[in-house]
């Protein structure tokens, strides 16, 4: 299980889009805070990183899968 936690870590573009949707979330708190019209597009742009994020590590764990299996390794292996 810790192996499956560290691979989504490493997925090329999740460190930048979590920095990205903590920003966006800080922003939005901010704007609530100073009871300014900006916290609703900050959140959205949070929530929709979020989103991302999620597709982003459905597709890069379908894509590993893809290449451990049996027709992947017997293709790599006749090059």
């Amino acid at each position: 299980m810790k192996n499956f936690f560290d691979s989504i870590v490493r997925t090329p573009g999740v460190l930048l889009m979590s920095i990205l949707m903590i920003g966006f979330a800080i922003n939005a708190g901010v704007g609530y805070i100073h009871s300014s019209d900006s916290a609703g597009p900050s959140l959205l742009a949070a929530a929709s990183l979020v989103v991302g994020q999620f597709i982003l590590i459905v597709i890069h764990q379908l894509r590993k899968i893809g290449q451990g299996s049996p027709a992947a390794i017997k293709c790599s292996s006749t090059r």
